[in-house]
């Protein structure tokens, strides 16, 4: 039985401003779809989407007798930085070499250590949201941005007026994570990996020589049956967390605010009718910040009843697996008293994702804080026109 064929509309900006409506009519009609347009599998449903976040038949790197990871074969000769902060990032690891530089990595990130945050992360929100109370502002640059990249300049030990460089490369950067980059956003990307590449080079020579009680500091140090970090694979963790970290956080808080306000949830007191943790998934789940993984057919295997390649590459679509009703009862519907908390959108199984945690944490704070305040949209917000990293250009609010 052949996979329908379809053209997904990921460029079209009825679809990028509400694609579920689209999503849910492709779960229920199969649960999987072949793009002709990317030649990727698309995987719709929740228990698919789940069983390739945990199935050691997918992977998130390339098998090892292809030679085409990047996204064109000349791409890593025409981007060779944007490569490069890549090339030991562990979204795209798998096996031992996974395995020992998670280990390392997650000795340097404890709970603990993230917890350790909580005072920096409440007295940041407080001190951002009374500084625009009674004002009309853009609720992700004038609040999300500047808390998030706070927290992980914070976390990292980076100077405060390197902030704004840290907002711009990861804005140029995450832009490469999508179905289809122009070349324009593929160029700003590797000019602002190079520039990213180099200045946390000197940062951890920096760090080595006068260490602090900081995760950059400590990635440098940590150690686990003889085995450290190389530079590089410190830079590559550096980035993730703060590409990843970052942009999740500002569009998780960006697309929240604006799902309770359209659904006509009033905001003040959220968190006293309803316990925050259960809001926080909720959310998530509702309108995710990432819409989609690919992942690579290590063996032919069969998933949704159709059987796939070996060698063959898919794109699980977290957004639809999360509305998915088969999983989520009424799953069009906000709904904060679910039993059901297992979005997709943390990842699974070896990949599940690393600084769930501080994302857990950094939210709850900023939630607490915001949601003292009955939150008005002043206008309709727009998409930034990307499908993977789903957020806003501007969300103009007033508290």
């Amino acid at each position: 039985m052949n996979i329908p064929e379809i053209k997904f509309p990921n460029l079209d900006p009825d679809f990028i401003k509400n694609p579920y409506p689209h999503l849910k009519i492709l779960r229920e009609s199969s649960p999987l779809h072949k793009d002709i347009n990317s030649d990727l599998v698309l995987v719709t449903r929740f228990e698919d989407v789940k069983g390739v976040q945990t199935s050691k038949a997918f992977s998130s790197s390339e098998p090892a007798d292809l030679h085409t990871f990047k996204k064109t074969n000349e791409s890593g000769e025409n981007y060779p930085y944007f490569w490069k902060t890549e090339e030991f990032s562990l979204l795209n690891l798998e096996g031992q070499l996974h395995g020992d530089l998670r280990g390392l990595v997650a000795k340097a990130f404890s709970t603990r250590q993230v917890q350790e945050l909580r005072p920096f992360m409440e007295g940041k929100s407080s001190e951002l949201l009374n500084n625009l109370k009674g004002s009309s502002f853009d609720l992700l640059a004038d609040y999300a941005q500047p808390y998030s990249v706070s927290v992980i300049g914070k976390l990292l030990g980076v100077p405060e007026e390197q902030y704004d460089n840290f907002l711009d490369w990861s804005n140029k950067i995450v832009k490469m994570y999508d179905l289809e980059v122009s070349n324009e956003s593929s160029q700003e990307a590797e000019i602002a990996a190079k520039e990213f590449y180099f200045y946390i080079n000197e940062l951890i020579d920096e760090k080595v020589k006068n260490p602090g009680d900081d995760m950059i500091s400590r990635l440098s140090q940590v150690t686990e049956n003889d085995q450290r970090l190389t530079k590089d694979q410190i830079i590559c963790t550096v980035i993730l967390l703060l590409n990843a970290g970052h942009e999740a956080t500002v569009n998780t808080i960006g697309n929240s605010i604006v799902a309770l306000r359209q659904n006509d949830i009033d905001t003040k007191d959220l968190d006293k009718r309803y316990e925050i943790k259960k809001i926080i998934e909720e959310l998530i789940r509702w309108d995710s910040p990432l819409q989609f993984f690919q992942r690579w057919v290590l063996e032919d295997t069969s998933l949704g009843g159709y059987e796939l390649k070996e060698n063959s590459k898919i794109a699980i679509l977290l957004g639809s697996a999360n509305r998915d009703e088969l999983a989520f009862e009424n799953g069009e519907e906000i709904n904060f008293q679910r039993d059901n908390l297992s979005h997709t959108s943390f990842g699974g199984g070896v990949h599940f994702c690393l600084g769930a945690h501080l994302a857990r944490l950094e939210l709850e704070v900023s939630f607490t804080n915001l949601f003292k305040n009955a939150i008005s949209l002043q206008s309709e917000p727009e998409r930034t026109g990307a499908f993977g990293i789903r957020g806003y250009k501007e969300i103009i609010v007033s508290i």
